[in-house]
Order: C-alpha cells, then structure tokens, then sequence
C-alpha cells in the first residue's frame, strides 16, 4: 500500500485528457454513426472509434521507436483513418472528407463531472494538461467544452512521448516543478505507473465506457496507487481535504 500524500507538499496536477476528461469513444462513435446513416454504410461504429484508437497508439510506439518519422497525434489519426477508409469500402469518403472527420478528435465530449471538479481543483493547484494528444486537440476540445488550464503540454513538443520518463519530466521542468511535487492524474493505470516511475504521484479515476459499453476492464482501487477515487467530484474532494 502506498504512503498517503502530503498534500501540502504538493503544486501541480498533470492530467492525462483523452479517456480522463475528454469521453473520445462515443465522440467518435456518434459522428461516425452518423456520417454512416448518411451514407447507409454499413460500419460498426464503436468498432470503427477503438481501431481508430487503438491503431493510433500502436503507430505512436513506431514514431517512439524511430520507425516512424516524428509525428503529432492528427497526422496519426489521418495516416491510420486512411487505412480504416480501406477497410470500410462502404464508407465512400474523398481526402477532404476524410480530413473533415479527423477533425472530430478537435471537439471531443466532456465527462459531465470533468469541468466543474477542475475549476475547484485550480484554486489551490497549478491545473496543466500532459498529453500525447496534440496541443490542437486539447485546445480545441478543451475550448468546446468550457474547460480551463493553467497550461497545455503536449509530448509532440518534448522529443518523447508518454510513458517515457522523459515525458514526464520534461513537461514538469518547463513548469519549473520537481517531479514530487506533482501528481499525476489519470483513468489508464499504465500512465499512472509510468508517472511514478519518473518520481510524481499518482490519483487514479475510473472512467466506466471509457473504450465504450462493455468494454471496461478492471476499475477496482489499485493500491499501488496514492489517490483512488470513485469519480472527478471524489478526486476534487480528497486532493482538497
């Protein structure tokens, strides 16, 4: 069991987005529901928003690797929604359009609990984004839905993506914050591990549909992690006690 956390040693909240505070599974799976309907395509549409995910993340290793030429997140999405497009030959969409819908990741949906329990946590915390989304992503899904930030990090700026040590703290010396005076906010447990790895704190929540109904994994309290809480509203209020 991890030593609690004393909290007044503590500045900074980093915060993964995509899954956490950003609900991206049925973001992608409605508008591509819908695009589909136009068309009468017939396309699994929460099938089709996890393979874009998922084969998004397993092109960012390659980029990680060397592989793959450095890239940010939205011109992985574009190079991985052209393979899709391949796949889906009922889906009958030019480059423009398919330049078009890359540009759902821009206006992601909000968890409901997300927004309210930042503005809370911003008074006492510096409130920053640590993502391997790009900056555009976070900017502009973040402005969609009200969301406000101390600061935006992108790893598309670091030279190393999440989960390297490097990511980690990287973003922490731009802020000028030692790696334990942070704490690492996140629904994936892996991102959490990582971060502690690279010396900050961990406050796991769970997302449940995160990857969409029926998809959840384990979201039982880990206790290798410092914080577990049950949603945003119980994040805010234990790192406010």
């Amino acid at each position: 069991m991890s030593e609690p956390i004393d909290l007044s040693q503590i500045s900074t909240l980093t915060w993964d987005i995509g899954g956490t505070v950003f609900d991206w599974h049925h973001s992608i799976k409605d508008e591509v529901a819908k695009r589909a309907a136009a068309q009468g395509a017939d396309v699994d549409p929460a099938l089709f928003a996890n393979t874009w995910r998922r084969r998004m993340f397993e092109q960012l290793q390659r980029v990680r690797t060397g592989d793959l030429p450095w890239m940010n997140a939205d011109e992985l999405h574009r190079m991985v929604l052209d393979e899709l497009a391949e796949q889906h030959p009922s889906l009958e969409y030019s480059a423009a359009e398919l330049d078009e819908l890359n540009q759902v990741w821009h206006r992601l949906y909000v968890w409901p609990d997300a927004p309210e329990a930042l503005r809370r946590l911003r008074e006492r915390y510096t409130v920053v984004v640590l993502t391997v989304m790009s900056t555009a992503i976070a900017v502009d899904s973040s402005k969609h839905n009200g969301v406000e930030w101390d600061a935006i990090i992108s790893c598309e700026f670091l030279g190393h993506y999440k989960p390297a040590a490097e990511a980690y703290q990287g973003g922490l010396k731009l802020l000028g914050v030692e790696p334990d005076e942070a704490i690492m906010c996140a629904v994936h447990p892996g991102d959490l591990r990582a971060a502690m790895a690279a010396g900050l704190r961990s406050a796991y929540v769970p997302r449940p549909g995160e990857s969409g109904e029926g998809n959840d994994g384990d979201l039982s309290p880990q206790p290798d992690f410092e914080i577990n809480a049950t949603d945003f509203t119980d994040l805010a209020d234990q790192l406010l006690a």
